[in-house]
């Protein structure tokens, strides 16, 4: 499999680059602003049409901002690429229908870069509560320290804000953790004075657990998970980016007594990797296609 990367972003650099590199994987990369080249890529391209049409690679990996998302994927499945698409896929649940549409006709792989659960402390904690049917109360709280003016994040234009960042970590956990059909939803969202959402609260009640969700741009970082089981409770620290390079641990408090487990570093961008290479080979695409739909709609939810 070769891969073009359309986008040089700091993503790219800091979670797929090293990736790519261990496992002998052969990329080009398409950069409009980028002044240095990455001397491990085979070719470097200034044109991101011009790179679609020339790069001779098997699948697109698209790391630019959230606002080119859509139109650069739907470009790449017309042009016969499989595709996967830094989070999120897409602006909103119509988009996301269409890319799954035309992957679907091209008989493509179209895939979300949303991946945080393929971290072994998700599977560790899932195993310890005997598997999510026995979880109660799903609790998250992702706040970041306010992003730079300056930062994608920040930008209407870009289709920035809290929403589209954390939105699809979101998405995920209901849908990984929520059991049974989602009965209700209630959000609520704050916006700067430029009308960019800059946190959102979410709760959801289904047919046999409860969801809780904080995300917020401005605050003291934290970055957890906590499930509650019966007569458990597990937290899970680093949830939705867990660094690759360190050991991670759960807590685990039962019957008034704490235990720490240990987690061996792993990488989760490797873990995803693995996944879409097994699909790719085998031309399983529905898995991709089922967890776009869901987590998109999921999302428009949030702002209706």
């Amino acid at each position: 499999m070769k891969i073009l990367i359309l986008g040089y972003s700091s993503i790219f650099k800091k979670r797929i680059l090293n990736v790519l590199i261990k496992k002998n994987i052969k990329f080009c990369i398409a950069s409009k602003s980028s002044v240095n080249k990455e001397k491990k890529a085979f070719s470097w391209f200034r044109n991101y049409s011009y790179a679609l049409s020339n790069s001779n690679a098997d699948l697109v990996y698209i790391s630019l901002p959230n606002s080119l998302h859509y139109y650069w994927a739907k470009k790449a499945l017309n042009k016969n690429y499989h595709v996967i698409v830094d989070k999120p896929i897409s602006e909103n649940y119509s988009q996301a229908k269409n890319l799954v549409k035309i992957a679907k006709r091209k008989k493509k792989l179209i895939a979300e870069a949303t991946f945080y659960n393929y971290h072994t402390q998700f599977n560790q904690a899932l195993k310890s509560l005997n598997g999510k049917k026995n979880i109660k109360i799903i609790n998250t709280n992702f706040t970041i320290p306010m992003p730079k003016k300056s930062s994608f994040r920040m930008s209407k234009k870009l289709s920035g804000g809290c929403l589209m960042d954390m939105s699809p970590y979101a998405a995920a956990t209901a849908r990984l953790l929520g059991s049974g059909k989602l009965l209700k939803m209630h959000t609520c969202l704050n916006k700067n004075k430029r009308g960019l959402i800059i946190s959102f609260k979410v709760f959801c009640k289904f047919q046999k657990n409860y969801y809780f969700g904080s995300f917020c741009f401005g605050g003291e970082y934290k970055n957890n998970m906590v499930l509650y089981s019966k007569n458990k409770h597990i937290e899970l620290n680093n949830t939705f980016s867990p660094p690759s390079n360190k050991n991670l641990k759960i807590i685990i408090k039962q019957n008034n007594s704490l235990y720490i487990n240990k987690i061996k570093k792993c990488d989760i961008f490797e873990n995803f990797f693995k996944q879409i290479r097994y699909s790719y080979n085998k031309k399983k695409f529905h898995f991709y296609y089922k967890t776009i739909l869901e987590d998109a709609k999921f999302r428009e939810k949030l702002i209706k």
